[in-house]
């Protein structure tokens, strides 16, 4: 299995997250979209779940809002810099085996320049950009599932089409610039800060 994965902090990204997964569920379903709180049930050993999740992915996409940056530890140490930070590990082993890395934009907010992101993550400035604007989100979701469409096989029209009482569609912005490629959809929630002695994903707060 090959796709897409969401990766976003607690905090900065998760509205967009949920809406992009209720969004995408319906036009390419359960099987190619996967939200850990969603997808994943009680019990579930998670690290390796959302390990295997990433190395199946061909394209990450990395919703960077306003606080991206900001969030730090108890110790005041900012999580982005933590190797063992979920955010910071995912985005690392991405680049390392030569993913396609997009960062989302949400809301305006900018991209990390070169100097403010730790060396390891450092080319994700340099990656092809998409930006997110949730209040507009209902003009601005249509191209991106268009988008996606080229690259991630749909379900048939009679699945995809939100069913009478169905919940109104959600949007979450318009692909501004971004690559995308072939394969399903994963969004992956945040990565609370949890640590591990492995430098692999440990356990998860829910």
């Amino acid at each position: 299995m090959t796709g897409i994965f969401i990766n976003y902090r607690t905090g900065d990204g998760e509205k967009a997250a949920v809406l992009i997964d209720n969004e995408l569920l319906r036009v390419f379903g359960d099987d190619q979209v996967f939200r850990d709180r969603r997808a994943m049930e009680p019990g579930t050993h998670f690290p390796p779940e959302l390990e295997r999740r990433l190395e199946a992915s061909t394209v990450v996409l990395v919703l960077i809002g306003h606080d991206w940056l900001k969030v730090t530890d108890r110790a005041g140490n900012r999580r982005i810099d933590d190797p063992k930070d979920y955010v910071h590990y995912e985005i690392r082993r991405s680049l390392d085996r030569g993913k396609k890395v997009v960062p989302l934009l949400l809301d305006g907010a900018p991209l990390p320049t070169r100097e403010e992101l730790p060396p390891p993550l450092a080319q994700l400035a340099e990656q092809q950009i998409s930006q997110l604007s949730i209040p507009y989100a209902h003009e601005q979701m249509e191209p991106i599932v268009r988008f996606l469409k080229r690259h991630v096989p749909p379900l048939p029209a009679e699945q995809g089409s939100p069913q009478p009482g169905a919940a109104p569609k959600y949007q979450v912005g318009s692909v501004d610039r971004g690559v995308v490629g072939d394969g399903g959809i994963y969004i992956e929630h945040d990565h609370s800060g949890a640590h591990r002695p492995d430098g692999a994903p440990g356990g998860r707060p829910a």
